[in-house]
C-alpha cells in the first residue's frame, strides 16, 4: 500500500491512471519485459528508498512515465500476494505422491488460475484499502455533477 500512497501524493494519479488506461494490453506486456529490472528493484527497494531509486533509473523519462513504473510495480506486488494464494491453495496439488490423475487436473486447474494472475487491471483494490479513488470518479462522484 505504500507505493500506492506514494503515487497518489507524489504524481498527477488522474493522469498516470488515464495514460495507463489507455495503453493496449500488448504494449503493457511489452513496457512490462522492457522494465522488469526497474519494476523488481522497484519492489525490493525499502519505501524510503524507492524514490530516490526511481529519480535515478527513470530520470530521463516524464513524470506520468514513472508514475506507470509504479504502478507496474504495485500490479506486480499484488500478483505475487496472488500467486501466494494460489501456492497455498493447491499446495497438496503441487506435492509429489498423489494419484496421478488427480495431480495432473489439480495442477491444471492450479495453471488456469494463474493465467488470470497475469492480467494488466489497475490494482483498485490497494487503493480502496486505504480510502483512495484510484485516480477515476466513482460513479456516484459522476452523479453528483
Amino acid at each position: 500500500m505504500s507505493m500506492a500512497s506514494w503515487l497518489e501524493e507524489s504524481f498527477d494519479l488522474v493522469a498516470v491512471r488515464t495514460r495507463y488506461e489507455a495503453i493496449p494490453d500488448d504494449d503493457k506486456v511489452k513496457f512490462e519485459v522492457s522494465n522488469a529490472e526497474i519494476i523488481q528493484e522497484l519492489i525490493a527497494e525499502t519505501e524510503g528508498q524507492r524514490p530516490a531509486y526511481l529519480r535515478q533509473v527513470a530520470k530521463n523519462v516524464d513524470s506520468i512515465t514513472q508514475g506507470i513504473l509504479i504502478v507496474f510495480a504495485i500490479i506486480g506486488q499484488v500478483r505475487v500476494m496472488e500467486m501466494i494464494e494460489l501456492r497455498d491453495r493447491f499446495r497438496y496439488s503441487l506435492s509429489p505422491g498423489g494419484p496421478n490423475r488427480a495431480t495432473c487436473a489439480g495442477i491444471y486447474a492450479f495453471h488456469q488460475e494463474i493465467i488470470s494472475v497475469t492480467l494488466f487491471d489497475w490494482p483498485d483494490e490497494v487503493f480502496d484499502a486505504f480510502g483512495s479513488d484510484g485516480g477515476w470518479p466513482d460513479d456516484e462522484d459522476l452523479d453528483d455533477e
